[in-house]
C-alpha cells in the first residue's frame, strides 16, 4: 500500500513541477493529488529538538520538529510560509500508508499570510503510532498546495 502510495505522490509531484511533458497522459486520480515533496528524513531523537534544515519548498519551510512542553506524546513543528495566504495542518499514516484518525482539537491548524510567515502546528499521538515508527504529512493549503511526508520514530 505504502508503494503505491509514494508512486502517486511523485507523480503528482513531477505533474506540478512540469516534470511530466503535457503530451505524456496522465490519469485524472494524478492531476488532482497534492503536491508533494518526499524525503529521505528520518527523525529520531525529535523530542528534544531538532532543526530541519533541508526541507524547503517554494510555498513553505520546515524548520523545526520538537516535543512540546516535555509532554512527550505531542509533536511540534516549526516553519516560515513564504507569504502566500493558507493553511498549514499535519496528519498521522501508518508506515503502510493507512491515515490514523486524529479526534477533533487533537491537531492544530496554523493560519498563515503576507504578513504571519512563521508557524507551529501540533498534533497528540495517536495512540496506536506511539513507540512505533510512522508517517507525518505536514500540508500547506491554500490556492495552491504541498506537502512533506516525514517518517519519525514515535
Amino acid at each position: 500500500m505504502f508503494s503505491i502510495w509514494l508512486q502517486l505522490v511523485m507523480t503528482s509531484s513531477a505533474l506540478v513541477f512540469g516534470a511530466i511533458p503535457s503530451h505524456v497522459p496522465t490519469t485524472t486520480s494524478a492531476v488532482w493529488m497534492v503536491a508533494v515533496q518526499e524525503f529521505d528524513a528520518f527523525l529520531q531523537d525529535w523530542k528534544k529538538g531538532q532543526t530541519l534544515a533541508n526541507l524547503r519548498h517554494p510555498l513553505f519551510d520546515l524548520t523545526g520538529v520538537s516535543a512540546v512542553s516535555g509532554m512527550m506524546e505531542i509533536i511540534r513543528f516549526s516553519g516560515e510560509a513564504h507569504g502566500q495566504a493558507g493553511e498549514i495542518t499535519l496528519s498521522f499514516y501508518t508506515l503502510e500508508g493507512d491515515k490514523v484518525f486524529s479526534p477533533p482539537g487533537s491537531v492544530s491548524v496554523a493560519r498563515v499570510d503576507e504578513k504571519r510567515r512563521e508557524f507551529h502546528v501540533t498534533g497528540a499521538i495517536p495512540r496506536v503510532l506511539r513507540g512505533r515508527t510512522g508517517v507525518v504529512q505536514v500540508t500547506f493549503t491554500g490556492e495552491k498546495r504541498a506537502s512533506y511526508l516525514l517518517k519519525v520514530r514515535f
